[in-house]
């Protein structure tokens, strides 16, 4: 695999949002400028009152005149303390409403083309609940060297214009709203997720300590975002397809554990079985019902495994957690760092995952999410990940195959985590940082254990 370029950093230290909150700590400042100059002009005028200074008064009259005059003057005078005061404090409600301004603006562009897509979506919806019985007899009697050529054409497309699959994505309220033969009015994609997700029953999480499975590098610490990744990768061939028995194998791997330096970076492939009807569903937890419930936004029995799963480890309620997930792994990642869990979730990494259904992370908390270009995968969620502070997004090519379920494999995602590691984007450099600093990536470790566990559907 080739070297990956990255094409497209938002969010984190270095993106809007930071850019925004720099914007509104500089109005805090201008304010408290004005205050403090105020403030300085209150002592300025007890000072015209000071005893020694009016004493003074009978023997120099001038004298006594001149300074009164000046004291005045630096209050109230053209450049004085007072006008100053007002200056600063209107310049800091200047920067405030042109800063509410442009959210707002974003919000209403954001709002347009949220109604566009739905509209689309709905047109789209209907014209296959006419025309689409027909369209898939067409398909079906189709040569198949011309429908092979088709289907290339249009991963070819996918991969040149990924962001038209995210709006077909985003418009799947309207979509399902068409193909409904009844008048049902879906809402958002989300709420498409939820009704198709209900086919599904989530059943009880059950999970089992795998002792006789053991990851390669389940003794040693990462050391980069690429070791991470690639670490990743080493769990996930624990369930290579979609029969496995290992199906819903996870690992979590303790750094200096029993130590007050304890931390743990917990590991979380993708779905195992895509293919998942609701009258086929099984044990699989990572099937297309838990990428459905997840899509949604909803509680998952993926996420309640995995917390068994920390806490038959032994994580503390206070000890440092690094998810790191593809696919839905990192789908239940952001979901889990987006709440109370009762465990530290400090960090995530997500690699191929669409993340922009969960509603934002607590304060502290970094989320590193790569997408890599014609992965249709991390677009499932119809919408770009929010440039936030807490979260940093990741788009890169390396250039690979135009096939397009290729282009969510690990390879990929290894070679893009190398371009994380050489980066010097000021976010990616943040968020390096914050791995480091808190112990997952800085190399001290002096006893790594590892252990498996298999999440299960009951």
């Amino acid at each position: 695999m080739s070297g990956a370029d990255i094409t497209r950093v938002t969010g984190g230290a270095g993106g809007i949002a930071a850019t925004y909150d720099a914007v509104r700590a500089l109005a805090d400042v201008l304010d408290a400028t004005g205050d403090e100059l105020r403030s300085w002009s209150a002592d300025v005028l007890r000072a015209l009152a000071d005893p020694d200074l009016v004493s003074s008064a009978p023997l120099s009259p001038p004298t006594f005149a001149a300074a009164e005059g000046a004291l005045l003057a630096t209050v109230n005078g053209p450049y004085g303390l007072l006008p100053g005061s007002v200056g600063w404090e209107a310049e800091a409600e200047l920067v405030r409403v042109a800063l509410a301004t442009l959210e707002a603006s974003d919000d209403a562009v954001g709002l347009a083309l949220d109604t566009l897509d739905w509209r689309l979506g709905l047109a789209a919806g209907a014209a296959l609940r006419g025309a689409g019985p027909a369209g898939a007899v067409a398909l079906h009697t189709m040569p198949p060297r011309l429908r092979e050529r088709l289907g290339d054409a249009a991963q070819r497309w996918i991969v040149q214009h990924p962001g038209a699959l995210q709006h077909l994505v985003n418009g799947g309220g309207g979509l399902l709203t068409g193909l409904s033969p009844l008048p049902v009015l879906v809402p958002d994609n989300r709420t498409a997720a939820a009704i198709m997700a209900a086919a599904y029953d989530d059943g009880t999480a059950v999970t089992t300590r795998r002792p006789d499975l053991v990851v390669p590098a389940g003794g040693r610490q990462p050391d980069s975002v690429e070791a991470l990744v690639d670490h990743l990768s080493e769990v996930a061939a624990l369930s290579p397809d979609p029969d496995s028995r290992d199906n819903g194998t996870i690992e979590v791997q303790t750094l200096d554990g029993g130590t007050d330096r304890a931390r743990h970076v917990v590991y979380l492939p993708g779905t195992d079985d895509l293919g998942t009807l609701p009258w086929t569903a099984d044990h699989d937890v990572r099937d297309l019902g838990g990428d459905l419930r997840s899509a949604a936004g909803e509680d998952t029995a993926y996420q309640r495994g995995i917390l068994d799963a920390m806490h038959r480890a032994g994580v503390g309620a206070h000890e440092p957690v690094l998810l790191v997930g593809h696919s839905l792994g990192g789908m239940e990642a952001a979901a889990l760092a987006s709440r109370d869990t009762g465990f530290a979730i400090t960090d995530v990494v997500t690699a191929g995952s669409p993340t922009a259904q969960v509603d934002g992370f607590p304060d502290g908390v970094h989320v590193l999410s790569l997408e890599h270009r014609g992965d249709i995968v991390p677009m499932l969620d119809g919408a770009d990940n929010p440039d936030t502070v807490q979260q940093t997004t990741v788009a890169f090519d390396d250039g690979g195959p135009a096939a397009v379920v290729a282009r969510h494999g690990y390879d990929h995602y290894v070679a893009g985590a190398a371009a994380v590691d050489a980066s010097a984007d000021p976010s990616l450099v943040a968020q390096r940082a914050c791995l480091h600093g808190r112990g997952f990536l800085d190399g001290s470790a002096t006893h790594v254990t590892s252990q498996v566990f298999q999440v299960t559907r009951r």
